[in-house]
């Protein structure tokens, strides 16, 4: 005779899965997204993810469901308190129906305090986490099935296969296929097919990350140096994408370049990127959301690490190479530094020998 929760692991017919961002993360979780759709063909998988990661959601073809957690939203407006009751009213009415979804399972990836709340109030039945000492804030308390991953580091994909095992999934790597919108596939081909007119091979090159992760980035004189010589020495044509507040960052790099290089159209969402990606031969960034989608999709791809630890979150794959520099302080965690050494040492040789290194296994 099965328990209720025995039923719903063998079969379930509702699932949740809970990673509000960022877009490496999800990128990480995808492959589990998949081992979850191969196990239940027919199961309603819904994604609840923070607002400005919606599209890239949309993007992945085993996820029936976006919903949509307003967290930007909700926050600007409790600055206002002529707006608190309006917005405590719409919060109300979110968890409400998130509730009335009646879900099986819920599988919490995220693992911090604001993921494991909102896993709680799904009202899921069975609420997939990790355990103690395998998240953050206190996480473990909103679960009722915890996971112990088989190792304290290992790579975010791998960590995120083994929450599978609550489903008594066994799981394996499965690279992320997305779908685009012929609307934004026809902007990027139009973008495309109005600045390259030749034969070459294009490079794509991210030289932002994210604010929040500032201390990451490469200097611009060292892209510049880069991809001067990948124009002059690899017969390479150069495209620099760039997102929110990185344009002048591009701008400048170019400006420092002795040869032409071309700054990527307006990407307003992970789609066009994603649209975009796909006209690569050759992908360069940092440790940022980019980078990941552009080795998940097969691009040859130079990631360039300062303080975080390859092991745990570099680009998952045969395609990938890292460069980064053996310093006694990293890797770390911090989120400021003062000195930055793990990621200004790295010279344009140092990233330049990489891609070569690189070309000469994918040609093998």
């Amino acid at each position: 005779m099965y328990t209720s929760m025995e039923k719903q692991l063998n079969n379930p017919e509702n699932i949740l899965v809970v990673r509000l961002g960022a877009m490496g993360d999800i990128i990480h979780v995808i492959p589990a997204v998949k081992n979850l759709r191969i196990t239940f063909p027919s199961a309603h998988i819904a994604w609840l993810v923070e607002d400005k990661l919606k599209d890239l959601i949309e993007c992945i073809p085993e996820v029936d469901e976006v919903i949509v957690f307003p967290r930007k939203q909700w926050q600007t407006a409790l600055k206002h308190p002529q707006k608190y009751v309006k917005t405590i009213s719409e919060m109300r009415m979110f968890f409400k129906k998130l509730r009335k979804k009646n879900y099986d399972i819920a599988l919490d990836f995220h693992g911090n305090f604001k993921s494991g709340l909102l896993t709680y109030l799904s009202s899921a039945r069975t609420r997939i986490g990790f355990s103690q000492g395998y998240c953050k804030e206190f996480n473990f308390i909103f679960t009722n099935l915890r996971i112990t991953p088989q190792q304290k580091q290992m790579h975010r994909i791998d960590k995120y296969l083994n929450l599978l095992q609550g489903l008594r999934i066994k799981a394996s790597y499965q690279r992320p296929v997305f779908s685009i919108p012929d609307t934004d596939r026809l902007y990027i081909q139009d973008f495309i097919h109005h600045n390259y007119h030749n034969q070459k091979s294009v490079t794509i090159i991210h030289p932002g990350t994210s604010i929040f992760g500032e201390y990451k980035r490469w200097q611009p004189k060292n892209y510049a140096l880069l991809a001067d010589r990948l124009i002059q020495e690899l017969n390479y044509s150069v495209i620099f994408t760039w997102g929110p507040l990185e344009y002048k960052m591009v701008e400048e790099i170019i400006s420092l370049m002795h040869y032409k290089a071309t700054a990527a159209c307006k990407t307003s969402s992970a789609k066009q990127l994603i649209a975009l990606l796909r006209y690569a031969n050759l992908f360069i960034g940092s440790d940022t959301g980019p980078t990941h989608i552009a080795s998940c999709i097969g691009i040859p791809t130079v990631a360039i690490f300062g303080p975080k630890d390859p092991v745990i979150y570099a680009p998952y794959g045969k395609n990938a190479v890292i460069v980064k520099k053996d310093i006694p302080c990293r890797p770390c965690e911090k989120r400021t530094c003062n000195h930055i050494t793990c990621i200004n040492s790295i010279t344009s040789e140092d990233v330049f020998d990489a891609v070569c290194k690189l070309l000469k296994t994918q040609i093998h």
